[in-house]
């Protein structure tokens, strides 16, 4: 029984692990978006938005440099407004 139970820990450690780069700016971005008081609906869409502007390699590049490119923020309002 003990065995099951490490083997099920293990497979959901592993699994936890299986999310693209993508998946994981994805995640922060509406974890940060709902916490300034949007709601999860818009925060996904605005998301989406942005991911059609900057394409997944773009967004990715954008959170390992740790610093948005110029007009960023101006582009999240962008997004955000053609999700109202």
């Amino acid at each position: 029984m003990m065995i099951k139970i490490s083997l099920l820990a293990m497979l959901l450690v592993s699994l936890g692990g299986c999310k693209s780069d993508l998946d994981k700016v994805r995640g922060e971005f509406i974890d940060s978006c709902m916490s300034s008081g949007a709601g999860k609906a818009q925060c996904s869409c605005t998301m989406d938005k942005l991911q059609e502007h900057y394409g997944e390699k773009g967004l990715v590049a954008i959170d390992e440099r740790g610093y948005p490119p110029m007009g960023f923020a101006e582009q999240v309002q962008v997004a955000a407004g053609q999700c109202r």
